[in-house]
């Protein structure tokens, strides 16, 4: 399998020879045109300088074609309107009336008087043997005599070899400096990708103890943070779905003891009416009592886990309305006196006047209710419940107090936990089912509040915050 430093090395490297073969291919076909393109501007802007000394100052005139005779070797041949040479830069003679143009030349001339009238004309001259190859410009002058130019061109086959030649070296050269650069750069480039690549195998083992670390900020960085993010959630998703599947393990763990406990009850009984235990009227009622109470303490506990099953999944809607909470809170409490009595509890009630919650009014009212009677569970000591309603800056606060043992750090959080009990005998001393703080905490989240337990002096206190709150006028 190629890795990705391989690719981009062969990507590379296709690529520049690719464009040096394509150089070669260009000096090959377009080199010579080019030149003879180059040129033709040349020997006009020549031809032009020419004609003005020429009109101007003949013997000027002379000094400069034999200069550019001589830097450029571009011969100069000057011939009048007969095509007698009036001047020839190669002989360097000025009368030359003997001489005349020759029969090709002036054949040219013929052939273009009409072209040459207002332009110039422009073309190769090959011969037999290219070393003799020339370029040739005709250019008509203003005195009605022309003027020839000529440029040999015979080295430009070889030119083009040898800058095709030289063309190949450089890019070896080239190709080999950018192969060392390529490498470098690709491992540079790979480094990070392979770094990813390593941590995201580790995530698909379920393995998220290591981490990208790339400090550029380019797509490249951006990713690495990305799939850190994927990992550090991955990593609390799961740790949050173990904690949940254990949760769930212990719920069916603590189903089963308190069923276990009726059931035993309920069978023990029923087998006393079987075989006549109850020989009398007042022990079958006692043990028809007996079993009623059994199931209806088992009837409780599940509606209670279906009330609780309900509002987690979300199929509880919220019935709003807004009432006094001092008013409500009072009619909750005169429900729990004769328990109060009962128990020898002394309860303390700190309300604030003229606030309406608005809020549903029966989840509240099952939640103060399974606080109030958590308190009574496990009151001891001086034997005091007190219950605080306050205003807060966003919602209401209600903390019910009762003074007892502490409750554990390991135990803090878990309280809320369905059927979790402090007890870890799990007693049937309470009637509750471990179900209250649970149900609790899911009414006020229902709500968008939150719930909170803490230790303090002589006691603890359980409490609960809810938004919506409303001052009457």
């Amino acid at each position: 399998m190629k890795t990705i430093k391989t690719k981009i090395f062969l990507i590379v490297s296709i690529f520049m020879v690719s464009l040096v073969a394509f150089g070669i291919f260009l000096n090959s076909i377009f080199l010579e045109s080019y030149y003879i393109y180059k040129n033709k501007g040349i020997l006009k802007s020549i031809s032009e300088k020419i004609n003005n000394e020429y009109i101007n100052d003949k013997e000027n005139s002379y000094e400069y074609i034999n200069t550019i005779e001589n830097i450029e070797n571009i011969s100069t041949t000057i011939v009048d309107q007969n095509f007698n040479i009036e001047y020839n830069s190669v002989n360097q003679k000025k009368d030359t009336n003997q001489n005349r143009l020759p029969k090709e030349m002036k054949q040219i001339i013929l052939e273009n008087k009409k072209k040459l009238s207002k332009n110039f004309v422009y073309y190769t001259e090959e011969k037999n043997n290219a070393q003799t190859n020339k370029l040739v410009f005709v250019l008509k002058m203003s005195n009605e005599e022309y003027i020839i130019l000529k440029k040999p061109f015979k080295s430009i086959n070889q030119s083009v070899s040898i800058a095709n030649q030289f063309y190949m070296l450089s890019g070896v050269i080239v190709i080999f400096i950018g192969g060392i650069f390529i490498l470098i750069f690709s491992k540079k480039i790979t480094k990070p990708i392979i770094e990813m690549s390593n941590v995201a195998e580790n995530i698909s083992n379920l393995e998220f103890d290591k981490r990208v670390h790339i400090g550029s900020q380019d797509e490249i960085g951006k990713l690495g943070e990305s799939i850190n993010k994927i990992s550090e959630k991955l990593c609390a998703s799961i740790n949050e779905l173990k904690e949940d599947v254990e949760r769930r393990k212990q719920l069916v763990r603590n189903m089963s003891h308190e069923l276990k406990t009726p059931i035993g009850i309920i069978k023990g009984y029923a087998e006393g009416l079987k075989y006549g235990v109850a020989d009398d009227k007042e022990k079958m009622q006692k043990y028809c009592t007996v079993l009623v109470e059994e199931c209806d303490r088992m009837d409780k506990l599940v509606l209670e886990l279906l009330n609780h099953s309900m509002m987690e999944v979300g199929m509880v809607e919220l019935n709003i309305t807004s009432f006094d909470i001092c008013e409500f809170i009072y009619k909750i409490v005169e429900r729990f006196n004769p328990r109060f009595i009962d128990k020898a509890v002394t309860f303390e009630l700190e309300c604030i006047n003229d606030c309406v919650v608005s809020a549903d009014r029966e989840m509240i009212e099952k939640a103060i209710n399974n606080f109030i009677t958590n308190a009574i569970n496990h009151v001891e000591g001086r034997k005091l419940i007190r219950l605080t309603v306050e205003k807060k800056e966003n919602g209401i606060k209600i903390s019910v107090f009762n003074t007892g043992n502490h409750i554990s750090m390991e135990d803090f959080e878990k309280v809320w936990d369905v059927y979790y009990k402090v007890d870890k005998a799990r007693s049937r001393k309470y009637v509750g089912h471990g179900l209250g703080l649970a149900i609790v905490k899911l009414i006020v989240q229902l709500h968008g509040g939150t719930t909170k337990v803490e230790n303090v002096n002589e006691g603890v206190v359980f409490s609960l915050e809810i938004p919506y709150i409303h001052s009457k006028k």
